[in-house]
C-alpha cells in the first residue's frame, strides 16, 4: 500500500531465460565466422600439448606402419627384359595383389583415425570451449567406448553424401554441410546413429550459408598448413621416413583445429536456437561420459 492508501502494483516477473541467459548463467554467444575461427585457435593455444598428443598418440604408430609398407615393403620395383643378351624394358615385379594390399591396409588406417579420433578430439574440444582442462586419458576412453557410434554415423552420413553427389554433385555438397554437425552432436548430447543427423540437419537448418563459410574457411586453413608441411616432406623425395614424419607432423596439428572449429560451429548454431549455458553444456558432457 503506497501512501494516499492504494496498493503498489507487483514489479513486473524476471524475463524469462534465453537471449543470452539461463538458468546456469550467461547463455553461449553466437559468432561469426571469425569469431568461431578465433576462438578455436584460443582454445588451441590454451589447450595445445593435450590436443596434440591426442592426435599423435593414433597418427604416429599408424601412419608410420602405413608408410613402410607402402615405402619398404611395397616399394618399387622392377625387372629388366633381355632378348638375347641385350636389355629391351622393364617391368613392375610388384603383383595387383600386392597393390591391393596396401590399398586395404590405408583404409583400415583411415577408419581408426578418423573413428577413435575423432571422438577422442571432440569431445576433448569441447571441454576445452567451456574452459575444462582436456584430460587424454579420459578422452580415449570415451573415444574408444563410442567407437562403433561414431563409425555408424560416419557411414551414414558418407552413404548419403555419396548418393547426393552421384546426383549431379551439388546435392551432395548440400548433404555435407547439412550433416557436419552430427558427431558434435553425439559427443555432446549422446545421440546415436540417425538421432545425431537428424539434430545436425535440423541445427544447420536456417543458418545454411553460414555453416558454409565456416567451413571453407576453416578448411582452406588446414589445407594451406598440412599443404606446407607436407610439401616439406616431399623435398625428401624417395625418402619414405622422412616423408612420414611430415605427413604426420601435419596431421598432428591440423587436426586437432578442425575439430576444434567443428565443435564451435555446432554450439553456435545451438546458441542461435536455444538458451545453452556453459553449465548446461558441461551437464550435458557429464550425462554423455
Amino acid at each position: 500500500m503506497d501512501s494516499s492508501g492504494g496498493f503498489t502494483p507487483p514489479p513486473p516477473p524476471p524475463p524469462p531465460p534465453g537471449d543470452g541467459q539461463g538458468a546456469g548463467g550467461p547463455g553461449l554467444p553466437q559468432r561469426g565466422i571469425g569469431e568461431i575461427l578465433s576462438t578455436a585457435f584460443e582454445i588451441y593455444k590454451a589447450n595445445a600439448s593435450s590436443l596434440l598428443m591426442i592426435v599423435a598418440i593414433v597418427v604416429v604408430p599408424l601412419t608410420f606402419v602405413s608408410a613402410f609398407i607402402g615405402g619398404v615393403l611395397f616399394a618399387p620395383d622392377t625387372e629388366t627384359i633381355t632378348v638375347l643378351g641385350e636389355p629391351v624394358g622393364e617391368v613392375s615385379a610388384r603383383t595387383a595383389s600386392a597393390a591391393f594390399l596396401v590399398f586395404l591396409v590405408g583404409i583400415v588406417i583411415a577408419v581408426i583415425i578418423n573413428a577413435v579420433l575423432q571422438a577422442a578430439l571432440m569431445r576433448g574440444a569441447a571441454l576445452g570451449s567451456i574452459g575444462d582442462p582436456v584430460d587424454i586419458d579420459a578422452s580415449y576412453k570415451w573415444g574408444f567406448a563410442r567407437f562403433g557410434s561414431v563409425l555408424l554415423i560416419s557411414i551414414l552420413v558418407g552413404l548419403v553424401v555419396l548418393v547426393g553427389l552421384i546426383l549431379i554433385v551439388i546435392p551432395g555438397l548440400i548433404f555435407a554441410v547439412m550433416l557436419s554437425v552430427a558427431i558434435p552432436a553425439l559427443v555432446v548430447e549422446n545421440l546415436r546413429g540417425t538421432d545425431a543427423m537428424s539434430r545436425s540437419w535440423n541445427l544447420v537448418k536456417g543458418h545454411f550459408w553460414h555453416a558454409v563459410g565456416v567451413i571453407i574457411v576453416a578448411g582452406i586453413i588446414t589445407a594451406v598448413v598440412g599443404g606446407i608441411v607436407g610439401a616439406i616432406g616431399g623435398v625428401f623425395g624417395d625418402n619414405w621416413f622422412l616423408s612420414w614424419i611430415f605427413q604426420a607432423i601435419a596431421q598432428i596439428i591440423t587436426a586437432p583445429f578442425a575439430a576444434i572449429v567443428s565443435v564451435l560451429l555446432y554450439l553456435d548454431l545451438r546458441a542461435r536456437r536455444e538458451a545453452l549455458t556453459a553449465d548446461g553444456l558441461r551437464a550435458e558432457l557429464n550425462r554423455a561420459a
